[in-house]
């Protein structure tokens, strides 16, 4: 999980960590820690912010694929952009979704971006 807010790590972690098939190996709130856990924890599935402080999640997204190719990224983003989520598919990302989205649709959206499947906003 990387989000720059400590709050919306917690309630992350809180809502997904409900679901006994998706365990969660980390968390990060900058790109730089997010790019050092990738490749320590090698994780299926990243749920990566679109903005953090120091620059662009989807900037970040091919590095991430590179240094850990099995891990997929599904981006969550508090703004609906059109050009956002297309840098992201451009980039090798497996979806983005809203943060406004529903519990169980995150959960239902990790899980099939870990079996391999998209997850899009449109």
């Amino acid at each position: 999980v990387v989000d720059d807010q400590e709050i919306v790590r917690m309630g992350l972690r809180s809502v997904i960590g409900r679901d006994p098939e998706i365990i969660i190996v980390g968390e990060a709130g900058t790109l730089a820690d997010a790019v050092s856990e990738a490749v320590r924890l090698k994780p299926d599935v990243i749920l990566l912010d679109v903005r953090l402080p120091d620059g662009s999640g989807i900037g970040i997204c091919r590095v991430i694929l590179e240094l850990s190719p099995q891990t997929r990224i599904l981006f969550l983003s508090s703004y609906l952009d059109d050009d956002a989520e297309i840098a992201a598919m451009v980039e090798g990302a497996r979806g983005y979704l809203l943060k406004e989205e529903s519990a169980a649709k995150l959960i239902r959206s990790i899980k099939a971006v870990a079996q391999g499947q998209s997850v899009w906003t449109r």
